[in-house]
């Protein structure tokens, strides 16, 4: 098994500068560009919260508090949208999101109330909770459905350099 470095503020600075110039590069040719990759993401949440990166197999969640709360990170670079996709087995204890403000390069980190998700309509018909029992993947704007809605400001905010 390959061991991974830590990764660090600077990493994520770099490997952000380098996606950027590649989704530019890639944009003035075609019309969808790449994913912000989980990388920067996930490493960030991680970093300013002190929560350990989970590469195990075996649970969804994508990191660890140091009490041992399964976290959720999800992710947006696109300002104003998402379609934010949850795995039908998904449990996690919290949920962050990161919305990426690409035009001045900065990460508003927010932290989404958990107890919404369960009964929140994903569709005319159906909630979170009973998409995930039909072993179906519940998509919504957690945007639209919750920052919004709720007026939910972000907890941290990370300019890059």
């Amino acid at each position: 098994m390959k061991s991974v470095k830590k990764t660090t503020l600077q990493d994520i600075e770099l490997i952000y500068k380098l996606w950027k110039k590649l989704n530019s590069k890639i944009s003035s040719h075609y019309s969808r560009v790449i994913n912000l990759p989980e990388v920067i993401s996930e490493n960030l949440v991680c970093i300013l919260n002190n929560y350990e990166i989970h590469n195990s197999v075996g649970g969804s969640e994508d990191a660890i508090s140091k009490i041992g709360q399964k976290i959720q990170i999800k992710a947006t670079s696109n300002f104003n949208y998402d379609l934010t996709s949850f795995g039908p087995k998904s449990k996690f204890d919290i949920l962050e999101f990161v919305r990426l403000d690409k035009s001045n390069d900065t990460f508003y980190l927010y932290r989404i109330p958990v107890s919404m998700l369960a009964n929140l309509l994903v569709n005319k018909k159906q909630t979170f909770t009973q998409q995930q029992e039909q072993k179906r993947r519940p998509r919504f704007s957690i945007i639209k459905k919750i920052i919004i809605p709720l007026n939910i400001e972000p907890y941290a905010k990370y300019k890059i350099k």
